[in-house]
């Protein structure tokens, strides 16, 4: 799973019994768990799911997408092994877990899990089904990293102040957004008065 995270969703419901949801994390057009949440609400050791996780007999490529070896720092200061799981991988996962009170927090996670991969529909995907090149282009979980690096972009070049160094973050705006078939404001809107007519760009208006 990619390393570059997307600015974070939380989601605070509350389900039957007074189970309150975990505040996943959208990371990457992935929402995602993580190992140290699945200990402390199945009252597990942490050990022990880093065991399960690692004992799963699946294929390698699911393996590699579902669950994200990182690290975290422990109250010693010391670093320790930490997974990141998706949705399949904490089903997967969770299958184990019996028990009325993680039966209470497996229905937690799926509840989360929905609300905000609903979430992320209504704020990625819904307004641009309309753009051929969002509909027949390519996947989802890419596109989802183009908008963050859009908006990454968009925000360097605002913040630039050298007028060439500008330029070329125009340049790369413009080159994801038309990727993903989604429009770009002029170069005088974005560079000011004196920018380089760039109507040519590609054969282009601005």
């Amino acid at each position: 799973m990619p390393e570059n995270t997307m600015t974070n969703l939380t989601i605070s419901t509350t389900v039957a019994q007074e189970v309150t949801s975990p505040a996943l994390e959208a990371r990457a057009g992935q929402i995602t768990a993580t190992s140290l949440q699945v200990a402390e609400h199945f009252q597990k050791r942490h050990t022990n799911v880093i065991r399960a996780i690692r004992n799963l007999e699946v294929p390698d490529e699911f393996n590699r997408l579902n669950f994200e070896p990182v690290a975290y720092v422990d109250e010693k200061g010391e670093r320790r092994p930490m997974y990141h799981i998706t949705r399949d991988g904490f089903a997967l996962l969770a299958m184990g877990f019996t028990g009325k009170e993680a039966m209470r927090w497996k229905l937690a996670y799926i509840t989360t899990f929905n609300a905000m991969e609903a979430k992320l529909r209504a704020l990625f995907v819904t307004p641009l089904l309309s753009q051929n090149e969002f509909r027949n282009g390519i996947k989802l979980q890419t596109k989802m990293q183009l908008m963050e690096l859009s908006r990454s972009t968009m925000t360097a070049l605002v913040q630039e102040s050298c007028p060439h160094a500008k330029q070329n973050l125009y340049f790369q705006l413009r080159s994801i957004n038309d990727t993903l078939g989604i429009p770009t404001a002029s170069s005088k809107r974005l560079l000011g008065e004196d920018a380089p007519d760039l109507n040519l760009w590609e054969g282009r208006a601005t």
